[in-house]
């Protein structure tokens, strides 16, 4: 069994986590510029069984701006790995679940956008991995 990934797709930087090989604890990963999404995830698909990735919802559950862009990734990711399982997750709140983090670590990382957007993907996968765990 793989390890689960988690993405946490962004138009200009797209944040990534991981399990351990257990699938127990997530783990950051990275932060890349989304030009760099495809190279990286090149790399890290061999060790990987699941990905999960953060679906944007509005508070009311509707679409909101970023949804498309999300949707056009969900198409070229399933094209490029059809074998593959991708999994749409709740996300309404990654971003301002990192941003409550980050306001506990030293300033010079609260500044790195890089640190922000692979706090997001572990935020997401950490949740993921509580609610499977309550199973």
């Amino acid at each position: 069994m793989g390890r689960i990934l988690a993405i946490d797709y962004g138009l200009k930087r797209t944040g990534l986590a991981w399990t351990d090989a257990g699938r127990r604890v997530a783990l950051p990963l990275a932060g890349v510029p989304t030009q760099e999404v495809w190279a990286q995830l090149e790399a890290l698909l061999p060790e990987v069984s699941l990905v999960l990735v953060g679906y944007p919802r509005s508070l009311k559950g509707e679409p909101t701006e970023m949804t498309a862009a999300v949707d056009a990734f969900l198409r070229e990711f399933k094209r490029r790995y059809p074998h593959l399982p991708v999994k749409p997750v709740e996300e309404r709140f990654s971003s301002q679940g990192a941003a409550v983090l980050l306001r506990q670590e030293p300033l010079r990382l609260r500044r790195q956008k890089a640190y922000h957007d692979r706090t997001a993907a572990w935020l997401l996968l950490h949740t993921y991995l509580l609610g499977r765990a309550k199973l």
